[in-house]
């Protein structure tokens, strides 16, 4: 037998695409790609932001019409809002005048509960286990 064959077989090496060096044609079309693609996102955040604001305007609209048909829909909208809003938005919520009064109280107490309640469950959890593994440790 020979050496030769107990070599392995060598691996033609791959040019590293990225590591080249652009041509000064290329670095201006990439350029112009990346300015392209930048307006792009700016008009689309405009157009965002701007669906946004009419959002915003037309719901200050429809509470007002809300409130003179449909009252405890009202209190439903501020509610449902104020349970999803973090608490400094659930704060700045509660100064908007339309908000009927006593919904921000039962936001928190509804929350206070929530949160009175998942800490029962994660100590009856906790508890669980202890006690699966005191009882294991016994039968042992």
């Amino acid at each position: 037998m020979s050496k030769r064959m107990f070599r392995k077989p060598v691996k033609a090496t791959r040019k590293n695409l990225a590591a080249a060096t652009m041509s000064p044609a290329m670095q201006a079309a990439m350029f112009k790609v990346a300015n392209v693609a930048a307006n792009m996102s700016r008009k689309d955040e405009a157009t965002q932001q701007a669906a946004r604001k009419a959002i915003a305007e037309t719901i200050e609209d429809w509470i007002g019409f809300l409130a003179e048909n449909e009252p405890e829909a009202v209190e439903d909208f501020y509610y449902e809002v104020c349970m999803l809003a973090t608490a400094g938005n659930r704060r700045r919520i509660a100064k908007h005048s339309p908000m009927p009064e006593g919904v921000f109280e039962r936001v928190e107490d509804d929350l206070r509960e929530q949160k009175e309640e998942a800490q029962r469950e994660a100590e009856k959890s906790q508890g669980k286990d202890g006690c699966d593994e005191s009882s294991e440790l016994t039968s042992a």
